[in-house]
């Protein structure tokens, strides 16, 4: 069971807008969108993600959402489309989004923002220009539907800063969260200076983390080290950042980080849940 995860996600590096300034617009994404931007038009790839969940070009899905009501009533209209993504990002309907988006295609009353990496498009945001209720300040622009792909596949830049680090396979390919899923611990916490990894590929469920504060040391097997020496019985994972290689131990026992063999970090395995006030 991955308690941290729940303890992490929820209150840690995830970041959601925190005002209007926080978005950005470039003037074309190189991204081109040919199928509909009207609801129902097209067969939806991911149906809770709504229009935005079929432009998005992914290796590993991440998440969306979708309005489907006919009247707007989740949070403010604006005047226009660009507006309608900054109330969206002020508001803090999505989490771990870039804040750098481009026109992809324009409908009469959609428009369809991007976000891409290497000229794919992975983060997807339809606006609409519909009805609203009063509360939400009346007829106007609002998001209909958002999209992106596993975190990991957005900019790097953008996701480093978020606390969450990216790791490569031998063949150089980003390894999804769903395999591997490393990030700075809760600032709730003051747990930021730690970083946890779950690892669940080939049929693993375990979660290390370097450097536990002394606090929570007893939740983990045995000491963290800065400084060791690569045992003979380790084994490569192939997982690749920057420098640094990843082996794991028989057992899944712990994990090593280093650029080896003669001086690698050993992280410690979790063995009891943690969580904080």
């Amino acid at each position: 069971m991955r308690t941290w995860i729940a303890v992490v996600l929820l209150v840690g590096p995830a970041v959601v807008g925190c005002g209007e300034d926080d978005v950005s617009f470039a003037d074309r994404a190189a991204t081109t969108y040919d199928g509909s931007l009207v609801p129902g038009a097209d067969v939806l790839r991911h149906p809770r993600a709504g229009v935005a969940g079929n432009v998005v070009d992914c290796d590993t899905w991440g998440t969306g959402s979708a309005f489907e009501g006919d009247v707007y009533d989740e949070g403010a209209t604006a005047g226009d489309p660009e507006g309608a993504v900054r109330h969206a990002f002020s508001e803090g309907l999505w989490l771990t989004l870039p804040d750098d988006l481009a026109e992809a295609a324009r409908a009469e009353d959609r428009v369809l923002y991007v976000a891409e990496v290497d000229g794919r498009a992975k983060v997807a945001v339809v606006v609409h220009d519909g009805a609203g209720t009063a509360g939400a300040g009346g007829d106007g622009w609002y998001v209909e539907s958002w999209a992106r792909c596993d975190v990991v596949e957005l900019p790097p830049d953008f996701v480093e800063e978020r606390g969450y680090q990216v790791w490569h396979d031998a063949e150089g390919r980003v390894v999804p969260t769903t395999e591997l899923e490393a990030q700075a611990g809760p600032e709730h916490c003051d747990w930021q200076d730690m970083t946890f990894l779950h690892l669940a590929g080939d049929g693993r469920d375990a979660t290390f983390a370097r450097d536990p504060h002394r606090d929570v040391r007893d939740s983990f097997a045995e000491p963290y080290l800065a400084h060791t020496t690569l045992p003979p019985d380790a084994v490569d994972t192939g997982y690749r950042r920057g420098e640094d290689r990843m082996w794991i131990a028989p057992g899944d026992a712990r994990v090593y980080v280093g650029e080896g063999p003669d001086d690698v970090e050993l992280w410690p395995r979790m063995v009891e849940p943690l969580g904080c006030e």
